[in-house]
C-alpha cells in the first residue's frame, strides 16, 4: 500500500516555510506499513490543487491533503477535491448548525463565510476536529482513499491519530519496517565510506542524512510479512552497529540529551553547565527532556567577562592573559559549573558565534568545549565550526553533548 501527500498553501512556496506536516505524516504512515511514494506542494489555487489530486488518485492507494480547509477566500481545498473527483460540492446543514453552536458557546459572532467549512464533495464523510473548527474530509473511491486535514499541526496530528490511523489500521503492516540509526562525532562522508557496501542489502533501502544531532542512517525494509521485514532491519542494524561502534549513539526517537540523562540516572550522577557563546542553548536542550530534573543540576549563562568571574569562578588573571575564548577559560567554566552547582560533571563552552567579533587569531566559529569529571580531570576540545551564528551554536551544543556521552561511556562502559 502506498500514499501521496499534497500540502496546500502559498506560504509553503512564497515564504519558504517547510512542510513539517508532511514529514510527520510520512513517519506515521510508514509505521502503519504505508510507503509514501510522492509529496507535492501547491499554492492556494484550486485548479492546480485539483490537478495534483487527480494525478495522485490515479497512482496511489491513499492521498493525504493538508491545508486549505479554513473559512477564508484562499481556502479552496474543498472545491479542488470536488473538481478532481468530478463530484458536486454540497453544504451540510447539520454541520452549519454545529459551527453556529461552536461560536455561540464562546460568545463569538458567526460570520457567513464560516459556512463554507460545512461544504464537502458528494459522498464524502467528515473527520471530526476536536481541537478546532474546520472538519476534515474523507472520500473512499473504488481503488483509492482521499483524506483532507487542516494545516494547523496540532489539529492535523490529533485528527490523524484519532481517525485516520485506525481507519488505515493494519492494512499495510507486514510490508514495511523502518529504523533510524543515529551517529555522533562523524562527518557524513566518513560514515558513508565505512558502511556504503551495506547499502545493497537485499530487501532494505538505506538512506544517509545529516540530521539535527549528527548523521542518520534510515533503514526501510520491505517483505511479505511483518516478521520478515523486522528481521531484515534487525540483521542490517547489527552489521552497522558492529562497524560504527561507540559512534552509534541511538535509534529512532532517541536524542543525545535523553540518552545522557538515562546514563546519568543509572549512575546516580548529575551535570551542570557554564555557557558563553551558546548562552543557555545547551541547558535548554538538556531540560527539554522529560525528567531532566533528576540529573540536570543547573546552568550558568556567563556571556560577559565579569560574570565568568563572579558566577563561574574564572580567575581574572587567566581571563586577562588568555582571553574569554580560550582553552583555559573553557576548563575553568567546566570546573566552575561543576562546583557552583554541586554536580558530578561540568560542561564549559566559550567561543565566537559570529557574525562579528572574530579576529585572525580567533576567527568566527572558533569554539572551546571542556568537560570536568572531577577536581583533577578536565578534558578540552578546540573546534572550528562552519556556518552562520545559529548553526555554530547548534553544532556546538551537539558536539558538547556527544563528548559528554563518550565521557560517561569511558567512566563506566557497561
Amino acid at each position: 500500500m502506498n500514499a501521496k501527500l499534497i500540502a496546500v498553501g502559498s506560504e509553503l512556496l512564497r515564504f519558504g516555510r517547510h512542510d513539517s506536516n508532511g514529514d510527520w505524516i510520512t513517519e506515521r504512515l510508514q509505521r502503519l506499513g504505508v510507503e509514501v511514494v510522492g509529496r507535492a506542494l501547491v499554492g492556494d489555487d484550486h485548479g492546480r490543487t485539483a490537478a495534483e489530486i487527480g494525478a495522485a488518485v490515479d497512482s496511489a492507494d491513499i492521498v493525504v491533503l493538508t491545508g486549505g480547509l479554513g473559512p477564508t477566500e484562499d481556502d479552496r481545498t474543498r472545491e479542488a477535491l470536488a473538481q478532481a473527483l468530478g463530484l458536486a460540492l454540497e453544504r451540510d446543514d447539520r454541520r452549519v448548525a454545529r459551527l453556529r453552536e461552536f461560536f455561540d458557546r464562546r460568545g463569538k459572532e458567526f460570520h457567513p463565510e464560516q459556512e463554507k467549512q460545512a461544504d464537502r464533495p458528494s459522498g464524502a464523510v467528515w473527520i471530526d476536529n476536536p481541537l478546532g473548527i474546520a472538519p476534515g474530509i474523507l472520500y473512499r473511491g473504488e481503488s483509492f482513499l482521499v483524506i483532507a486535514l487542516p494545516g494547523v499541526p496540532a489539529e492535523m496530528k490529533r485528527m490523524f491519530d484519532d481517525t485516520v490511523a485506525p481507519l488505515i489500521g493494519q492494512a499495510g503492516e507486514g510490508r514495511l519496517a523502518r529504523r533510524v540509526l543515529k551517529i555522533g562525532g562523524r562527518f557524513e562522508s566518513s560514515v558513508d565510506a565505512q558502511v556504503r557496501d551495506l547499502y545493497d542489502t537485499p530487501g532494505v533501502e538505506v538512506t544517509i542524512l545529516t540530521g539535527a544531532e549528527g548523521i542518520e542512517l534510515h533503514l526501510l525494509a520491505t517483505a511479505d510479512d511483518a516478521g520478515q521485514a523486522r528481521a531484515r532491519v534487525d540483521r542490517l542494524d547489527r552489521e552497522l552497529a558492529a562497524r560504527l561502534g561507540l559512534d552509534l549513539y541511538g535509534r529512532d526517537d532517541e536524542t543525545l540529551a535523553g540518552i545522557i540523562g538515562r546514563m546519568l540516572v543509572q549512575r546516580g550522577d548529575s551535570v551542570a553547565t557554564a555557557e558563553s557563546c551558546t548562552a543557555g542553548l545547551l541547558s535548554a536542550t538538556a531540560t527539554a527532556v522529560a525528567g531532566s530534573s533528576c540529573w540536570f543540576r543547573g546552568g550558568l549563562v556567563v556571556y560577559s567577562d565579569d560574570l565568568k568571574v563572579s558566577l563561574a569562578g574564572v580567575p581574572p588573571d587567566i581571563l586577562e592573559a588568555c582571553g574569554a575564548v580560550s582553552e583555559e577559560v573553557a576548563r575553568c567554566l567546566a570546573q566552575g559549573a561543576r562546583r557552583r552547582c554541586g554536580a558530578d560533571y561540568g560542561v564549559g563552552i566559550t567561543g565566537v558565534a559570529g557574525p562579528g567579533g572574530g579576529t585572525e587569531e580567533k576567527p568566527v566559529g572558533l569554539v572551546h568545549v571542556a568537560i570536568a569529571e572531577d577536581d583533577q580531570r578536565t578534558e578540552h576540545w578546540k573546534i572550528q565550526q562552519i556556518g552562520g551564528r545559529e548553526l555554530v551554536r547548534r553544532r556546538t551544543v551537539v558536539f558538547a553533548l556527544d563528548r559528554l556521552r563518550r565521557a560517561l561511556l569511558r567512566r563506566d562502559p557497561a
